[in-house]
């Protein structure tokens, strides 16, 4: 008789355990507490489905910082050119852009679920929707369907529930408290690739709420990264802003706040730029006078008037300026909510788990995805990990059920 898998959440970790398991044989059903599997996924194609990206092994590894060295064989066993062909396998080719990232042709991400949707029923997986997990009932899962109790055993299951961003669409991080009373150890859930509180002027968040700052330089810490980011009513959030999140969180949540430095117009040197504002002003104000001698963007002066010193900024030397605009610095007070964030930071950590993902102390029960306590940029390679991750621990559940 075929072993029975219980796969609990329709992300992209669930369902690629699910094709990696029903290609085995196994006999392999997917509990999704939504009306459809994917939802999060699609969201991430709205803006074109960003699948990995295409640097070398090493650079990319080091995307997962202090989690690269459990991830590695990870994503070793499914590659950046594995997730590539497999797309490609499903009638979706794949191309990379400027900045390296993976996209598929399409540029989306609804042909490519329905296709995957119609791989898996072709391989008998069965798509148990609107099923809310509620824990065990001694052997046995417990589900939430409609206004009925439903029990489920299995052989073996998979938790692919998701991390606690965009809850609307499924993953609301509410397995934290089952874990929890089963004694799992779980790292706190935190936002990660999110935004910053910023404490700006009622005149500089009504005019350039929704605008983006582009072709700047951001610095904290050690790391620097250019892009571009957007000016929010009450922060900023965006690319540049979500690479250097982890470490501006931490550092807020250790010291209270976090000081982010901007260059302004990264693409001109201090020299240029002290020697073109020692240009005489000719009776232009101080943000004509910036905009003609510098080229600065609208909100990049718009910025410099949101400091305390605004109504002295024309009083300055040229060395001065050009220190101000190449480190402006900008106070974060606060990350954005996880609601609100891209990904999440936590979830069930690496000690709790065997080398094939299954729980220490609960034999036959599976983590992967977003769950586990990792967390790595935006580009591609938090869909990397989550997919990776799902390979991974289907294989371990393999291993598991043919040692029993």
């Amino acid at each position: 008789m075929n072993k029975k898998i219980a796969i609990i959440g329709g992300g992209p970790a669930g369902l690629m355990a699910a094709e990696t398991l029903s290609a085995k044989g196994f006999d392999v059903s997917i509990f999704e507490k939504k009306p459809s599997v994917g939802r999060k996924f699609l969201m991430a194609g709205r803006g074109g489905l960003n699948l990995t990206h295409s640097e070398d092994f090493d650079g990319f590894i080091r995307k997962y910082n202090s989690k690269a060295e459990i991830l590695s064989p990870v994503i070793r066993g499914f590659t950046p050119q594995a997730l590539r062909d497999w797309c490609e396998g499903l009638g979706e080719k794949t191309f990379v852009g400027s900045s390296g990232r993976v996209f598929p042709e399409s540029f989306k991400a609804s042909p490519l679920l329905r296709a995957w949707i119609k791989r898996l029923e072709s391989q008998g997986v069965r798509f148990m929707l609107n099923h809310d997990w509620r824990g065990w009932d001694k052997e046995s899962l417990v589900f939430q369907a409609a206004d009925t109790l439903v029990h489920v055993k299995s052989d073996a299951v998979l938790l692919a529930l998701g991390g606690a961003s965009w809850p609307r669409l499924g993953s609301d991080g509410t397995w934290l408290d089952i874990l929890t009373d089963q004694d799992v150890e779980v790292a706190p859930l935190r936002p990660s690739n999110c935004g910053f509180f910023v404490e700006w002027s009622s005149v500089f968040s009504e005019r350039f709420a929704g605008q983006s700052l582009k072709a700047v330089e951001l610095s904290f810490q050690d790391k620097k990264i250019r892009g571009e980011f957007m000016m929010t009513d009450k922060g900023i959030e965006g690319g540049a802003v979500y690479a250097l999140s982890a470490l501006l969180r931490e550092a807020i949540q250790n010291d209270g706040a976090a000081q982010l430095v901007l260059d302004l117009k990264p693409d001109l040197s201090a020299e240029d730029m002290h020697q073109r504002l020692q240009r005489p002003r000719r009776g232009l104000s101080m943000s004509n006078y910036l905009r003609k001698a510098l080229n600065l963007s609208d909100v990049a002066i718009g910025l410099l008037m949101e400091r305390p010193d605004r109504q002295k900024l024309g009083a300055y030397k040229a060395a001065q300026l050009t220190q101000i605009i190449k480190s402006y610095a900008l106070d974060l007070q606060a990350p954005f909510s996880i609601e609100r964030a891209i990904s999440t930071a936590g979830g069930v950590t690496f000690e709790s788990l065997d080398e094939n993902f299954m729980l220490v102390n609960k034999p036959g029960v599976f983590v992967a995805g977003e769950m586990l306590d990792w967390e790595a940029p935006t580009g591609g390679y938090l869909l990397q990990a989550s997919i990776a991750s799902g390979v991974y621990a289907a294989n371990g559940m393999v291993s598991w059920l043919s040692g029993r």
